[in-house]
């Protein structure tokens, strides 16, 4: 699993049984969401204007998910 912080907008794709945790500052939560191919997140951090794109596979449906200082999302692509 890679960790990425929000030092920068960037898209990534997850393949089947990948996953990929995004920080917003220091980890004091954890929270976890699994997609189902199509589906992706778009994540935003309190402390930054930066936005990070996670996709399963394509790109069709939309979660918007804003994240506060000290929580980490994990993101985990269905298999």
């Amino acid at each position: 699993m890679n960790t990425h912080s929000f030092a920068r907008t960037r898209v990534i794709r997850l393949r089947r049984g990948q996953s990929v945790a995004l920080v917003c500052g220091f980890t004091l939560v954890t929270r976890r969401i699994t997609l189902r191919p199509g589906q992706f997140v778009v994540a935003t951090c309190d402390g930054s204007p930066r936005t990070i794109i996670v996709g399963c596979r394509s790109f069709r449906r939309e979660i918007r998910i804003r994240l506060r200082i000290g929580e980490r999302l994990i993101i985990r692509c269905h298999s």
